[in-house]
């Protein structure tokens, strides 16, 4: 399905990353894989668990010389490019409490200049080599609800999601798509650090109508993302796909840590 398709794969953290998921699927696909990472190291290390790992490449979306640098070498290693995968999210610690008098500007800003603007950032930068065709996904989460222990989360998946809509209008004559997975409860290392996370997750394998994991849910993310970025969905564009399991059906969430 993505036979010859050259893509940039952002945030693989470990083996338990979204991310990583993605990775082991599009290569399985045959495509053409380049990692990034503002910790090119820790991402080697889960790349390595592969018989044939990528190369990875330093790219921080705070700091604008690294994306420019890595455009390059997109350029200098393809000449082009079908798809980018935006699986990047940050939030100080402040920001992820029901709380949300809790944070300062900064650390809102921050947050939201990492999990929701860097999709803008990125398309801006990488457009003008996606072929014709060409796709951009980007992870998201429930929008649909308040979940209080997400905090400010909350509103960055929102912004994310609108910036896919946007997006999506922005590049069509170009012939790109922009689309966003909005993912169910997955039990990643960054789910961890979510208050009531367990909580949250449980009730997602309860009320989804179809038979959703949270411990290994991700390799649902994974196959949706290929398909996103293959041409079998070329006329899918500006839409958040759910993929957990019919979960965002139900009302009625609702938990005590």
């Amino acid at each position: 399905m993505l036979e010859g398709k050259k893509i940039l794969i952002t945030g693989v953290r470990n083996k338990r990353s979204a991310a990583f998921w993605i990775l082991k699927e599009v290569l399985d696909q045959g495509a053409e894989v380049v990692l990034t990472s503002p910790d090119p190291e820790r991402t080697e290390r889960a790349a390595s668990r592969l018989s044939d790992p990528p190369p990875v490449w330093d790219l921080d979306v705070t700091e604008p010389e690294t994306i420019e640098e890595t455009k390059n070498s997109v350029e200098d290693r393809w000449g082009e490019l079908d798809g980018l995968v935006h699986s990047i999210a940050y939030a100080d610690r402040d920001c992820i409490d029901p709380d949300f008098f809790k944070s300062d500007n900064d650390q809102i800003l921050t947050g939201f200049e990492i999990s929701s603007f860097s999709l803008v950032t990125l398309a801006k930068e990488f457009y003008p080599l996606l072929s014709d065709g060409g796709s951009i996904v980007s992870l998201s989460f429930d929008t649909e609800r308040i979940w209080p222990p997400y905090g400010w989360m909350n509103f960055f998946k929102a912004a994310l999601e609108y910036f896919t809509k946007m997006l999506a209008v922005q590049l069509g004559d170009e012939g790109i798509r922009t689309n966003s997975i909005s993912a169910g409860t997955m039990k990643t290392l960054s789910a961890r650090g979510i208050p009531g996370f367990s909580t949250m997750a449980g009730e997602y394998d309860e009320l989804a109508p179809l038979d959703w994991d949270s411990s290994g849910s991700q390799k649902y993310v994974a196959d949706t993302c290929a398909w996103l970025l293959s041409d079998k969905s070329r006329m899918v564009t500006g839409e958040v796909v759910h993929v957990d399991g019919g979960a965002n059906l139900k009302s009625g969430f609702g938990f005590e840590e």
